[in-house]
């Protein structure tokens, strides 16, 4: 296991402090080789896509640089979900179930009874481990984030795998449970 992946970033395109290159550069610092930019989808402007398509094609020999948002999931109370793009694929991600004080019966509720499929939950809140929800019975992939919006958060929780360029992959790893979980 070789490629930190920080998979819930947030940048001044939401409620992050740090404009995505300056947010870049504090992963890059860290050794990150996969950075996941998942601003609030209702905060973003209509050039948000477009503008970090380009920075992922200026980083792509450094870095890769994976396009997502963190969705409110109304029927849930706003829940929040992460959406994370690859070539063909899309990754979703339960967010932060400490937040919401869910018990191990919801999370696994919700799981199946998505109209979406969600791939993974996380067991981090705000980068700080949630060892409650990395357990078997919460039978889905269990990742660690840092959930960053300023540079104090940033390589707190993230998960390692073998490395590769292809987001695809890389979502097939973590739906196979094929990574590491680290910590700070």
């Amino acid at each position: 296991m070789d490629m930190k992946c920080a998979l819930h970033v947030h940048t001044t395109f939401s409620d992050g402090q740090l404009a995505p290159e300056q947010m870049l550069q504090a992963y890059r610092d860290q050794g990150f080789k996969c950075v996941a930019i998942t601003d609030h989808q209702f905060m973003v402007p209509p050039n948000y896509r477009n503008y970090l398509e380009l920075l992922a094609h200026r980083l792509r020999k450094d870095m890769m640089l994976l396009i997502g948002f963190e969705l409110d999931y109304e029927p849930w109370s706003h829940q929040h979900l992460l959406e994370i793009f690859g070539k063909k694929d899309v990754l979703r991600v339960l967010c932060h179930p400490r937040n919401y004080y869910l018990s191990t019966d919801e999370i696994n509720q919700r799981m199946r009874s998505a109209p979406i499929q969600i791939d993974a939950i996380e067991v981090s809140h705000r980068g700080f481990y949630t060892p409650e929800y990395n357990i078997s019975q919460i039978p889905y992939p269990q990742i660690a984030t840092d959930d960053a919006h300023e540079l104090r958060d940033v390589a707190r929780c993230w998960i390692e795998t073998e490395e590769c360029k292809n987001p695809d992959r890389l979502f097939k790893a973590i739906r196979a449970s094929q990574f590491q979980i680290k910590m700070a």
